[in-house]
């Protein structure tokens, strides 16, 4: 086979690996996933007073 040929098949397979990956991840049964990675920003725990303290303390 050709350089020219392996590189072709190359990018075909590349290509057919890319439009399979953006499928994948624009699916519905992505969404869900996805939604609660975009919400974990939000997601901490309240702190207790005695950690808020101690934590104000520290700068001063």
């Amino acid at each position: 086979m050709e350089f020219a040929t392996v590189h072709s098949v190359l990018t075909v397979i590349l290509f057919v690996g890319f439009v399979a990956f953006v499928i994948w991840a624009y699916s519905k049964q992505r969404k869900k996933d996805f939604d609660e990675a975009a919400n974990l920003v939000f997601d901490d725990e309240p702190e207790s007073k005695d950690k808020k303290i101690k934590r104000e303390s520290d700068h001063e």
